[in-house]
């Protein structure tokens, strides 16, 4: 069942699912909660885990509303939608795990809200947040804002048509994802992070030419650790195995043990009887 709030006047679209040690999650540009986290089977492997799943799809995406204004994606209006989302949750604390663009934000709350996470995953994104140009960058990807920058056609170049066709199709605006690159993909350093404490995994594609290497911004970051996910690029790495399985070793798995409840078995034994006998039954 969808849920909406409202942050900033923007009303926002999110998932809440299973329960536990809660988790936010982070899509990326033009894609949205269901196709980065639900379709490759993200919520299953982390309730499996023990964890309480809370996804939202970012402004200018999904069912969320599409400003097409550069200021409401600065990282403290899609970013920061993060920390209205678990403030409106009542959540103090939670891991956090984001893909590329959800990376960036993910960097991004990690160096101004290191204390409101336990852990923070930065997925599909390295060496291009250290490294990433003017906004003029974008621009010459076919991304630009217009005096109608509402309509459709007038943002698109004829080489980002069928980009922009699939995102149309799908529900999307593209006055509103031009705004978002315009406005949400800012330049950090390592002294961004000077005072971070928070434990961080930085994982990218071997092959992933966008995100660039996960060493650099790992680096940049006290106590980081970065991981490639073997041969796979910037969109492939995702549904990765070895992804999940990076991320659920690093966050911890917090489903009960089953050495728990053998625990109480013998408490029970030793309850009744005061004595415990060996057993060779795994």
């Amino acid at each position: 069942m969808t849920h909406y709030f409202k942050s900033q006047g923007v009303r926002i679209a999110y998932d809440d699912v299973g329960k536990g040690a809660p988790i936010v999650l982070l899509h990326g540009f033009s894609a949205s909660r269901r196709l980065n986290w639900k379709l490759p089977g993200w919520y299953d492997t982390l309730n499996a885990a023990g964890y309480r799943v809370i996804a939202f799809d970012a402004r200018g995406h999904g069912q969320s509303d599409k400003p097409s204004d550069v200021e409401s994606y600065r990282p403290e209006g899609i970013a920061g939608d993060t920390i209205r989302l678990m403030d409106h949750l009542g959540i103090r604390k939670a891991s956090l795990l984001g893909y590329s663009m959800g990376g960036r934000n993910a960097a991004w709350l990690l160096a101004n809200y290191p204390k409101r996470f336990d852990a923070v995953v930065i997925g599909g994104t390295g060496l291009n947040l250290l490294a990433t140009e003017e906004a003029r960058r974008w621009a010459a990807r076919g991304y630009k804002l217009t005096a109608d920058n509402e309509k459709t056609e007038s943002l698109a170049i004829p080489a980002m048509v069928p980009l922009y066709h699939r995102v149309t199709r799908r529900g999307g605006r593209m006055g509103a994802l031009a705004a978002c690159l315009l406005g949400a993909f800012p330049n950090m350093s390592a002294k961004d992070f000077a005072r971070v404490g928070t434990p961080a995994l930085v994982v990218c594609g071997s092959k992933d030419t966008l995100a660039g290497s996960p060493v650099p911004l790992a680096a940049s970051i006290p106590g980081a650790r970065a991981v490639l996910v073997p041969g796979r690029t910037h969109l492939g790495a995702v549904a990765d195995p070895f992804f999940k399985g990076a991320v659920v070793g690093f966050l911890g798995h917090r489903a009960s043990k089953p050495v728990k409840a053998a625990s109480r078995r013998v408490a029970s034994r030793r309850g009744r009887g005061g004595r415990t006998r060996a057993s060779t039954r795994a």
